[in-house]
């Protein structure tokens, strides 16, 4: 991102207008969208995993290797890809005028319920869906570690310190999870 997209949004304001041509102006957006798409989905992503070692604290040791998170990881960057294609069709360069005529790299869209669509489209893939994901997952991350521990059966101090050691670790770990 800051390589391929901060130098060209930098250039907009000292620069009277667009100057990158057509196939930059739809480049540049795209890589813009695909960075905000990738990271949206790996924000999700991650609460899925703390979910998943939160609630499945043993299985979890199994399934969560350096190939896995390789492989998630690839499939969220093509799927960002795809989820951005729309980018590409509506991105481009548009005539106006502002202390005299100039380009301006803008989405045009051929109708307002295109505009309509893909604005619901990205409000939903880049906001919504990581957000109900994310706070479902925290929720039961949270059921989780509130549930109560079982109680020890004698009055052993080893038990009982070992009791209040678990509280304390999931009073920490609620804590993170609300932070």
């Amino acid at each position: 991102f800051l390589v391929c997209c901060v130098p060209f949004t930098a250039t907009l304001y000292p620069l009277p207008g667009w100057i990158f041509g057509n196939f930059m102006c739809k480049f540049v957006a795209f890589l813009q969208q695909v960075t905000v798409q990738a990271t949206c989905i790996t924000l999700t992503a991650m609460s899925g995993d703390r979910c998943y070692v939160t609630v499945y604290p043993l299985k979890s040791l199994r399934h969560r290797t350096p190939r896995v998170a390789m492989i998630v990881s690839v499939c969220i960057w093509i799927g960002s890809f795809i989820l951005s294609t729309p980018v590409l069709m509506y991105q481009r360069i548009e005539e106006g005028y502002w202390y005299g005529p100039r380009q301006y790299c803008m989405e045009r869209f051929p109708s307002i319920t295109h505009e309509r669509a893909f604005i619901l489209y990205q409000f939903i893939a880049a906001y919504l869906l990581p957000v109900l994901t994310i706070s479902f997952c925290y929720t039961l991350m949270v059921k989780r570690v509130g549930q109560p521990t079982v109680e020890p059966v004698d009055n052993n101090y080893q038990v009982n310190l070992l009791s209040e050691r678990t509280i304390s670790i999931r009073s920490k770990v609620s804590k993170m999870v609300v932070v």
